[in-house]
């Protein structure tokens, strides 16, 4: 099993242990059937085969316990194509089973109007099963339920039970839920209606409905529906709410787009709404042969059955062979040396062509298939963008560790150099390190800027800072507090520069707003001719200067950029709004002098070292006081030492990496140490414990299945 799906999901993460934020239910049943059947092909396949017969043998079960016919909504449940193209085509495993299992979800809510307390311990089990196998259907199937059921669930007996059931699935589930909500602080979640490229990626376009396939879904809830309408006993319910599944399911495309910036809805992808019309369409079948002859329901069982099948025989399908050319991209990544380097496939795919060579090649990359829970997240999102829109992406891919950038594409980002053609993809390479010299650190209002620096949103953290190991670049007018710590950096010898956005005060020196005329400019330290202009969209350009320190750049009689020296350190006064300006023109000489003011130089050498899921050893030589950033997510649970001693470790808030204070040449060693471990035993034996009571109750012999 280690050779296929454990390399692939582990590298959709980074900084936290393995299905962290993704149930786990899926993964882990096909990991241990694949282990007994000596396969990962098989251990899928099995699964697959087990939740579609134990989601038929509930919805069986639920319409015996209802009244309605049984026999014919199960052989359509199983061969809807909605469901079959999820499993067989798209390949969303976990998601394919918990459509296979959304019955259970209804069974097991309708065992909450039991009183008998076997009942209810069964309907624990089943929502638990359903819950850890994939999150995101709880929601519809909930809406579903509660509109199904109502009047069932509103009685008093439902209520309480209820509360006695959600008890028991918190003991079962809490080993993956609580983890979950707990630490979302720290990861990067979708927001779907905010992503206006996953929004409509993620919606179902109208004219689906005019292809095959789409056509194929309308046939037979047209049919179900006609022929409710024929017998006069259709369950309107049923059909409103198939409605306003695929409705939803429209996402952008509807009229209402809106309602998916709504939570819970905005974490929800808009076609996943279509998963409930697997359960639907084969009830309301249900309900139209209710009551109806044997004959009739030979005859629907076999229409139903021939179509079904027929539909999928001629629906045009092409499934391909794996790329010759990634087949030989993974053989050349799998014979480079070390795994403490990524590589990225530029541009990344909608399909899992490229999620699946760390599994072929054996390293690590940052294409994973799912990157939702990621906490470098927003850093690499801001990566793809400046590939997409040309801005300088090299900081980013040099902070993720990126060696190799493979592409079809005949461009590659700065600093890459092409060391190999390989079919249609050309493979650059660039020297980069797992563990890398942070220069400045930029605090208050936060910049993009085209340089390689790292950035606090909580000024706090400049506390764990040795002053003589990265300067500081703090932008805004800072409070009192943080005027605090900004003084205790300087006095002890730090560097900080302060740019102020308009008027204010730092250690006592004022900044006024004033126009700005780049030939009032003048100094004899830099060549004030390569500032760019100092206008605004046809507009004088303004921005504050100072009367205090000593200049380095004049505007007329006052200061644009000045030093000062307080205690041990040095405090530069940067006006102008000289950082927005140096953006706004793309003036690589003020960013230029900008880096050059903040930034730390100093000796830093990588040495190289090895790096594993849940942890990683590097060696470096440094002279003096050095911040390091580490190429893996911060997370609260990574245990790091320094030279054997345990280090305090900062968040890099811009690429969502480690930053790690060092003092000379030495190891750095990080291993995750996850706090919730012991819930994973203490979940193992409520679902032992229950597990052996439902088998016991249920048992022929005991009572029953009914």
């Amino acid at each position: 099993m280690e050779a296929g799906w454990k390399p692939w999901i582990g590298d959709w993460y980074a900084g936290f242990p393995f299905l962290r934020f993704y149930p786990p239910a899926s993964y882990l049943s096909a990991a241990l059937l694949g282990k007994l059947l000596g396969a990962d092909i098989r251990g899928y396949a099995a699964t697959l085969m087990l939740t579609s017969l134990a989601g038929a043998l509930a919805l069986w079960v639920y319409l015996g316990r209802t009244g309605r016919e049984r026999y014919v909504a199960p052989v359509l449940f199983l061969l809807f194509p909605w469901h079959l193209g999820v499993a067989y085509l798209e390949g969303n495993f976990p998601r394919a089973n918990s459509i296979a299992l959304s019955p259970l979800f209804l069974l097991s809510a309708l065992w909450l109007t039991d009183r008998r307390s076997r009942y209810l311990f069964a309907s624990s089990l089943g929502i638990s099963i359903v819950a850890l196998t994939h999150h995101s259907i709880i929601l519809p199937l909930t809406l579903t339920t509660l509109v199904l059921l109502w009047e069932e669930l509103k009685e008093v007996d439902a209520l309480s039970n209820s509360l006695k059931v959600a008890g028991l699935v918190t003991a079962l589930t809490a080993f993956w839920y609580i983890p979950f909500l707990m630490e979302r602080e720290w990861t990067n979640f979708w927001d779907i209606y905010t992503n206006v490229w996953l929004f409509r990626g993620y919606s179902v376009r109208p004219e689906y409905f005019l292809q095959p396939a789409g056509m194929a879904f309308l046939l037979f809830p047209g049919l179900v529906i006609l022929g409710g309408l024929m017998r006069k006993n259709i369950e309107w319910r049923k059909f409103v709410l198939l409605l306003v599944f695929i409705y939803l399911a429209l996402g952008a495309y509807s009229p209402t787009p809106w309602i998916h910036s709504v939570p819970p809805l905005s974490m929800i992808p808009p076609y996943r709404w279509m998963d409930m019309a697997n359960l639907l369409v084969p009830l309301m079948a249900a309900d139209l042969l209710t009551g109806t002859t044997l004959r009739w329901r030979y005859g629907a069982a076999f229409l139903l059955t021939a179509s079904l099948v027929t539909g999928i025989l001629l629906t045009p399908v092409e499934i391909g062979s794996y790329s010759h050319d990634l087949i030989g991209v993974s053989g050349f990544l799998k014979g480079q040396e070390g795994s403490d380097w990524r590589f990225v496939m530029y541009p990344p795919t909608g399909n899992a062509l490229y999620s699946y060579m760390p599994a072929l090649c054996g390293k690590p990359t940052v294409n994973g298939w799912y990157h939702e829970g990621n906490p470098a997240g927003k850093g690499e999102w801001t990566m793809w963008y400046l590939l997409d829109a040309g801005g300088n992406s090299t900081p980013y891919l040099r902070a993720y560790a990126i060696r190799f950038f493979i592409t079809p594409l005949n461009r590659s980002p700065e600093g890459y150099t092409e060391v190999v053609r390989i079919g249609r993809y050309t493979v650059y390479e660039s020297n980069v390190s797992f563990l890398q010299r942070t220069n400045f650190v930029l605090v208050g209002k936060f910049y993009e800027m085209p340089l390689d620096y790292a950035y606090l949103e909580d000024p706090s953290g400049l506390e764990l800072i040795p002053p003589g190991s990265a300067g500081v670049i703090y932008t805004g007018q800072p409070s009192r507090d943080v005027e605090k710590i900004l003084r205790e950096f300087v006095e002890k010898g730090g560097t900080v520069l302060w740019i102020p956005e308009k008027s204010g005060e730092l250690f006592g020196i004022k900044a006024r707003m004033t126009p700005i005329e780049g030939s009032s400019l003048s100094s004899d330290t830099y060549n004030v001719s390569r500032f760019a202009p100092f206008t605004y969209e046809g507009w004088p350009w303004y921005g504050p200067v100072f009367n205090e320190g000593r200049p380095l750049v004049r505007v007329g009689n006052e200061t644009l950029i000045g030093v000062v020296h307080i205690g041990e350190g040095t405090l530069y006064l940067v006006g102008g709004n000289l950082l927005f300006h140096a953006l706004y023109w793309n003036s690589s000489y003020e960013l230029g002098i900008i880096a050059s003011l903040a930034g730390n130089d100093g000796d830093f050498r990588y040495l190289g070292g090895n790096v594993s899921d849940g942890f990683y050893r590097a060696k470096f030589e440094a002279r003096g006081q050095v911040l390091l950033r580490i190429s893996e997510a911060y997370y609260p649970h990574w245990h790091v030492e320094v030279n054997g001693l345990k280090v305090k470790t900062l968040r890099d808030d811009r690429t969502g990496l480690t930053l790690v204070p060092v003092n000379g040449s030495g190891e750095v060693v990080g291993e995750f140490r996850d706090p919730f471990l012991p819930m994973r035993m203490y979940s193992a034996i409520a679902w032992m414990i229950i597990g052996l009571y439902v088998l016991f109750e249920f048992s022929p012999k005991r009572r029953g299945l009914k």
